[in-house]
């Protein structure tokens, strides 16, 4: 498998705690502190029932297919290591249907998106990142078009724990270009070898930290190429790895 920041191996090596202590702890969201994902059936009735009251009467081959096209789009730009805005795309998703996409109409197709995607936090989450952040400055990073996990952290109240919560749509680079971990890092005040970050997707998570000289810990995935770096069965482990490493320079 290849990024286009470098290929995934099968093999790494890991930095060596000796003179520098972890400051920071950078998080992935989706399968890293929550599960989920969007409810495709119910999503499309749902963009279906919005287009319909605004008076427009779209087949839901046609929905899907205009839909289809401005995802593809979305993909041609995330693999360059680019990212666009939820925003951005659905308005491609209007265009095609030959739809003006105001502001008020984004809000309302965003909002349903939030709403169709399924999202449950690990039940330690709440406790991994109270311990956390009583140790390093803790940040967000996510790959998504949405807000959505910003706004999921505010209605919990998980967003106190965060020195800096960055969603790859905010800055329009995403995982795993280094660009967007110096930004984390710059954020936090901190050098990539004072920081450590955490996510499910060997390609995204595992080869982003590595480039950027952060040190990576996997929380094992099915289907993902192999790693052999600091590897957990969840999120829920990490303060245990955290003070075995510190432990162990």
């Amino acid at each position: 498998m290849m990024s286009p920041y470098g290929r995934v191996k099968t093999k790494s090596v890991e930095p060596q705690y000796t003179d520098v202590e972890i400051k920071a702890v950078i998080l992935d969201f989706g399968g890293t502190l929550s599960m989920g994902d969007l409810d495709w059936d119910p999503y499309h009735e749902n963009l279906r029932a919005i287009l319909a009251a605004r008076g427009f009467d779209v087949e839901m081959s046609e929905l899907k297919r205009a839909l289809r096209s401005a995802l593809q789009e979305l993909t041609k730009v995330r693999d360059r290591g680019g990212e666009r805005t939820f925003e951005e795309v659905y308005s491609d998703f209007l265009g095609n249907l030959g739809i003006y996409p105001d502001f008020e109409f984004l809000e309302e197709l965003h909002a349903a998106f939030r709403a169709n995607y399924r999202t449950d936090y690990l039940p330690c989450v709440e406790g991994v990142l109270r311990e956390l952040s009583s140790r390093y400055k803790l940040a967000l990073l996510s790959n998504t078009m949405s807000d959505h996990p910003r706004v999921l952290l505010r209605e919990s109240g998980y967003d106190r724990y965060f020195h800096y919560i960055l969603c790859s749509r905010d800055v329009g680079v995403r995982k795993p270009n280094p660009e967007v971990f110096r930004i984390v890092l710059r954020e936090l005040g901190v050098r990539p070898e004072e920081a450590v970050h955490v996510g499910d997707s060997v390609e995204a998570d595992m080869v982003g930290a590595r480039d950027s000289g952060i040190t990576g810990i996997w929380i094992k995935t099915p289907d993902q190429p192999p790693w052999t770096g600091y590897t957990i069965g969840s999120v829920c482990e990490l303060p245990g790895l955290l003070k075995r490493i510190e432990g162990s320079a």
